[in-house]
């Protein structure tokens, strides 16, 4: 993609970002029935609404363009230019009223992410970014951390929807980081993961068993930011986009995430080595 069409692409998913953060926000801070699809994993009215906004949205204005969705509407893949929709990244945060929840718009081209956009509607933040063209927040540049000690540096996980069967496994992860970083948190929404590893806010990230929708637009704004995404083993981006499994870091810590990942793991198969078996976190 040349300059122009990024420039397109990007203020297209700025606009759909946007009309689905309209849906949502209709629904934030009320009373509202919710689903669950699994036996932690919640969908609202407002997941679905803020979809079709999106999906529509991009069908009419990149008819050509493949879209991908996580609710399952009217999406398709065709080509090589694919776009990945989380309408409602953080869905239990959003139904107990916590507003860490966002809408996240991301365009990839053959595998690699290209633009991709987040919007934390509750807060009124926009992350944002386009290959080459550096990543923002409000508008304004932004770039991840200088820490460059993994005992300074705030790290965050996200726990699969299959956590209760493996509490005992994910507990030694915490355990070790735990020992490891300044500290640990664990913030529900992977989109925001991503950005706030771009905006320097947090240092190193880790996940598995996600979903290209939850990644695909914050691979390109943590990279744009200067960040380093991979998958467990350091592999590219695109590995950790299809595989569901991710490190995220400022980049002065990848290597150092990479090899407690790696401590952690030996003997064993990394949860979303290939294909990934379950939704992300929510």
């Amino acid at each position: 993609m040349n300059e122009q069409e990024l420039e397109q692409a990007l203020a297209g998913a700025l606009e759909a970002a946007r009309l689905g953060s309209d849906r949502v926000m209709a629904g934030w801070d009320h009373s509202f029935e919710f689903h669950k699809k699994g036996v932690v994993d919640l969908v609202t009215r407002f997941d679905r609404e803020s979809e079709r906004a999106i999906v529509g949205f991009l069908a009419e204005r990149f008819p050509d363009d493949g879209v991908v969705a996580e609710e399952g509407g009217p999406t398709k893949r065709t080509g090589t230019r694919v776009w990945y929709v989380d309408p409602l990244d953080g869905t239990t945060n959003f139904v107990h009223g916590l507003p860490l929840f966002g809408v996240s718009v991301g365009l990839v081209l053959d595998d690699v992410p290209q633009v991709g956009v987040v919007q934390v509607p509750a807060l009124g933040w926009t992350f944002a970014a386009r290959r080459g063209g550096g990543a923002t927040w409000n508008g304004r540049p932004m770039r991840a951390s200088a820490v460059d000690e993994m005992d300074s540096a705030l790290s965050v996980t996200g726990f699969p929807y299959s956590r209760r069967s493996q509490a005992d496994r994910l507990g030694r992860f915490v355990s070790h980081f735990l020992t490891r970083a300044q500290g640990l948190r664990r913030l529900g929404a992977a989109a925001l993961d991503l950005c706030f590893v771009a905006r320097g806010w947090i240092d190193v990230y880790w996940e598995s068993e996600l979903k290209p929708w939850d990644l695909a637009a914050g691979i390109v704004i943590c990279e744009e930011a200067g960040g380093a995404v991979t998958d467990w083993k350091g592999g590219p981006a695109s590995s950790a986009l299809f595989s569901g499994q991710v490190a995220a870091s400022n980049g002065r810590l990848h290597e150092d995430l990479l090899g407690v990942l790696a401590e952690m793991t030996v003997g064993e198969s990394l949860p979303g080595g290939g294909a990934s078996t379950a939704p992300g976190d929510g």
